[in-house]
Order: structure tokens, then C-alpha cells, then sequence
């Protein structure tokens, strides 16, 4: 009998490519800065991050996006990890920050760029 794992990729917006933008996460005691790799409305996947056993399960992000618009204090959770790094899922973006992040990402796809 054969075992086959799937990976469901369970997205509701597309994600989007980001130069240079780097994510400050403060967890507990912990303060890190990593870089990200792509961003989308739900979430963002970041290099290099390997999680801490003794981290708690919940981080608070902030980055400023390639625009100058500023995305302060977004509880996120991990929801995947691979050798490359994690991807967060945000949790409690405000509206007015959600907003921000839907014109950078609108404006980036127009652009074709990110």
C-alpha cells in the first residue's frame, strides 16, 4: 500500500512577491526581524524562520510595505514551516490596516509589480 501526503493550499487571495521588506515579530520575550519572501490580504511567508519550542503560539508583526504604509501590531499564528521559513496567518488586522494592504497589493498587481 502506497502512503502519498498532500499539501492542500487552502487560500483565499493570491500571493504577491516583495523586495525588500522586512517583518519585526515580537513574541513573549522575543524580538526578530526576518525578511519576507510574498504577502497576501491573509497572511505572509518570511525567510529563514525556524520556531522556538518555548515561543508562544501567537506573535505580533510589523512591517512598513513598499509603499511607506505602516502595519503595526497584527497578531499572526504560524501555520506552515519548511526549511525555507514560516508562513504567518493574520488574526486581528484592523480594517483600516486591511485596507492599506489590499490598495499596496491592487496597486502592485496593476503595476506588475510587487
Amino acid at each position: 500500500m502506497w502512503k502519498v501526503d498532500l499539501v492542500l493550499e487552502l487560500r483565499n487571495s493570491d500571493r504577491m512577491s516583495v523586495g525588500e521588506l522586512w517583518v519585526k515579530e515580537m513574541n513573549g520575550d522575543y524580538l526578530f526581524s526576518f525578511k519576507a519572501q510574498n504577502i497576501s490580504e491573509e497572511g505572509i511567508f518570511v525567510e529563514k524562520k525556524m520556531c522556538a519550542s518555548d515561543q508562544e503560539p501567537f506573535s505580533q508583526l510589523s512591517f512598513t510595505l513598499p509603499n511607506g504604509k505602516f502595519i503595526r501590531n497584527v497578531t499572526a499564528r504560524i501555520v506552515r514551516q519548511d526549511k525555507k521559513g514560516a508562513a504567518y496567518e493574520f488574526l486581528n488586522m484592523s480594517e483600516e490596516m486591511r485596507l492599506e494592504l489590499k490598495r499596496y497589493l491592487v496597486a502592485s498587481q496593476l503595476k506588475g509589480t510587487a
